[in-house]
């Protein structure tokens, strides 16, 4: 087995090879040492070898012609700007996964022995021709014995075994350009290939898409202005998937946008709505919303389809998300770089002040226009690259979420050259800073900043101890500068004034509710109308506490304007 297992991987990494000195990427060839697997002739071609730049359309025309995982390879990547350069990312979308189907007596073989039942036990009748078909498995059009239209996925044969071939041999390759390339090191390769491992398991499991597509189904399925199919859990596996079939036109292809009782306005303006729903709302969001699982239906419908990659957000993410969201509407540069700050996680060789005047300047470069007037996606971007260079790390769910919303504003502009994100986000928008203006928001901040402050001052003994006892240790280095030092009493005594405001808050609004409850005599001070009076003093200043805290946001300190 370890014998076949070597002459396969022999195999493969002659061919990848042969196909990169066939693209005139001999020089990749050359640093990756991997020249020995060419034939002699070719190793005498030393003009092959010279270097030269290995353009993204040279990298992608590999990667289709090595086709299966590779291809899968290219997807993931061009979903992750955050990895690569914005360059790369952008033609690797354009990666074709056209394989040639597999014979309907195989799909049938499959099933049969998936579901453990006859064929015409499930199925009325069963398409033999494929409606579309990729590396991973095909889809056919059937009908099932109850009656229901259905579309139906089939993986393809010992598919899982070739990808992890594919896998190991992108693992050697990844060790190879760390090696020999280590002016690439920065972009991780074996953290790449770690990432498509994930993202291939779990594509290659047709129970977890089904799962994907259940949540959307459930969360959309009293929306009139959204279709998601729905899944037949008796008759879908790990290689067979059976979901409702999907009518419709691909929104690309419709010419006449009033047969569907709509025009490209209200269409793109349904598809934005429904969009920010799932990530305002649900926190589950699809994370690849180009133009192909995109359909239109009667009554400006749409619908979605391949729910394979998919973003989940946390409630801290959402908060950051929503701050980015106000930031583009209404203009307000400090709050996006505070926010893409917050967002992302540095490393320890991370300079901040650096990385903040960088932020700084490329924001500036946008100065003179309206944010509503830049596209949304070239500012994330460039936010990513940036990020990329200081060696921050973003959750990948975020990194999802730009590159759903760049796919977004592309096919908002294929169909509108007026098209812009934001003007359609403002209604969402307002509808957030609305309601983080309702007593009820405000009330559950409230409480959830006294449960932290709570639990802080319970656990500050013993923190400080650990601190003292790191110091006496000689674990902690203290490496300050002056104005660190200054920079950071200025900032303590701040955060002291703020702490003991919101204490003076919580304590007159604990005596509000206190008094305003207790049913005291009149003569002993027991009148509700005190209660009132509290309130209204915690009300006044806790307005000025947040204008406080607002001026100093806004006083510039870290130059961004």
């Amino acid at each position: 087995m370890s014998i076949s297992k070597s002459l396969r991987d022999l195999s493969r990494l002659k061919k990848i090879t042969t196909v990169l000195f066939k693209l005139e990427l001999g020089f990749l060839v050359e640093r990756l040492n991997l020249k020995n697997y060419l034939t002699f002739h070719k190793k005498l071609q030393k003009e092959k070898f010279q270097p030269r730049i290995a353009s993204p359309k040279k990298i992608r025309q590999a990667l289709e012609e090595l086709s299966g995982t590779f291809i899968k390879l290219g997807q993931l990547l061009s979903l992750r700007p955050d990895l690569i350069p914005k360059e790369y990312s952008e033609e690797f979308a354009n990666l074709q996964d056209n394989v040639k189907p597999f014979h309907y007596t195989i799909a049938k073989h499959i099933i049969e022995k998936e579901l453990n039942k006859p064929f015409r036990e499930i199925f009325e009748t069963f398409d033999k021709k494929p409606l579309a078909s990729a590396s991973i498995g095909q889809v056919h059009k059937a009908k099932l014995v109850s009656g229901e239209v259905v579309a139906v996925k089939v993986q393809r044969p010992k598919i899982k075994g070739a990808f992890e071939a594919d896998i190991d041999i992108l693992y050697h390759l990844a060790h190879l350009v760390e090696r020999h390339m280590p002016e690439l090191q920065h972009y991780n390769p074996t953290e790449i290939v770690k990432e498509f491992e994930r993202y291939t398991t779990n594509e290659l499991d047709y129970i977890k898409e089904a799962k994907n597509i259940d949540f959307f189904y459930n969360n959309f399925k009293d929306d009139k202005r959204i279709k998601v199919p729905k899944v037949f859990w008796d008759y879908t596996t790990k290689k067979v998937l059976t979901m409702e079939f999907i009518e419709g036109t691909r929104i690309t292809g419709v010419k006449d946008f009033k047969k569907f009782k709509s025009s490209k306005k209200e269409t793109l303006k349904n598809i934005v709505n429904v969009f920010l729903t799932q990530i305002i709302e649900h926190g589950f969001f699809h994370a690849d919303p180009h133009p192909g699982n995109i359909f239109l239906q009667e009554k400006n419908q749409i619908a979605l389809l391949d729910f394979g990659i998919v973003g989940m957000l946390d409630k801290e993410l959402s908060m950051g998300i929503e701050n980015m969201l106000i930031a583009f509407v209404e203009g307000d540069r400090n709050l996006l770089a505070d926010t893409f700050i917050e967002i992302g996680l540095a490393s320890e060789n991370t300079n901040i002040a650096e990385f903040r005047e960088d932020l700084a300047y490329h924001l500036g470069s946008y100065r003179d226009l309206p944010l509503k007037e830049i596209q949304t996606s070239t500012l994330l971007y460039d936010l990513l690259s940036i990020g990329r260079k200081y060696q921050f790390k973003f959750p990948s769910n975020f990194v999802l979420l730009v590159k759903a919303v760049a796919t977004i504003e592309g096919l908002g502009r294929k169909l509108d050259p007026d098209f812009n994100f934001i003007d359609f986000a403002r209604p969402i928008v307002d509808k957030i800073k609305e309601e983080r203006t309702s007593p009820n928001y405000v009330l559950d901040t409230l409480k959830k900043n006294l449960f932290m402050l709570k639990t802080g001052m319970l656990n500050l003994p013993e923190e400080l101890i650990k601190t003292l006892k790191s110091l006496q240790q000689g674990k902690v280095k203290v490496d300050l500068e002056d104005s660190d030092i200054k920079r950071f009493s200025a900032e303590v005594d701040r955060s002291s004034n703020r702490i003991t405001y919101g204490i003076v808050i919580a304590s007159l609004i604990i005596a509000s509710a206190l008094i305003m409850l207790a049913k005291l005599p009149p003569f002993l001070f027991g009148l509700p109308w005190l209660g009132i009076v509290f309130l209204i003093i915690a009300i006044i200043v806790t307005f000025f506490l947040i204008i406080s805290i607002s001026k100093e946001e806004r006083g510039g300190e870290n130059g961004i304007t």
